[in-house]
Order: C-alpha cells, then sequence, then structure tokens
C-alpha cells in the first residue's frame, strides 16, 4: 500500500509540484531582473543621465548623451544575458528532476 502512495505521489502530484516550483523559479528570476523593465528601457540612458543641450554645446551634449544611451545599453544587454542564462539553468535544473 505504501508504494502504491509513493508512485501516485510521484507520477502525478510530484510532476505538478516539480513544474510549479520551476515556473515560480522562473518568475522569481523575471522579478530578480526585472526583465520586463530593463526591455522597456533598453535604449534610455544610463542612470537618467542626459547634458543640457544649448546652441553652443548642442554637438557636445548630442555625444555624452548618445555614450550615455550606449553605456545603459550595454549594461541592460548584460543584465539580460544574465537572467537568460538564470532562466536556462533553472529549466534544465527542473527537467533533470522530472526525468529521475
Amino acid at each position: 500500500m505504501a508504494v502504491m502512495h509513493l508512485l501516485s505521489w510521484w507520477y502525478s502530484r510530484g510532476w505538478s509540484w516539480i513544474l510549479g516550483r520551476t515556473k515560480d523559479r522562473l518568475g522569481s528570476i523575471a522579478d530578480t531582473f526585472s526583465v520586463g523593465t530593463l526591455l522597456r528601457t533598453m535604449f534610455s540612458p544610463w542612470k537618467q543621465i542626459q547634458s543640457p543641450t544649448t546652441f553652443r554645446t548642442f554637438i557636445q551634449s548630442k555625444v555624452d548623451n548618445f555614450i550615455s544611451r550606449f553605456v545603459g545599453f550595454t549594461v541592460r544587454i548584460g543584465m539580460l544575458i544574465g537572467a537568460l542564462f538564470s532562466f536556462i539553468a533553472v529549466l534544465a535544473v527542473g527537467l533533470v528532476m522530472i526525468i529521475l
């Protein structure tokens, strides 16, 4: 009887539990890395640093603003790559747990 209980847990509730935990972990990673915010602000200036534009400093302010946006883009891409690796690791662990 105990074997039947163990088998019924593993082949019904156990798999749904593992899938639920994996889904929760993926959501936690998305929240931790703020994936939605990173995607929405991909081309925003880094830390909202922008140079004021005047007639005399037009070119310099455009270059400064471009550099600020480039730094912001680079940092955000790095964070998204970190989130992607974390997603892949959690999915791989979840898949291994289901297989085992």
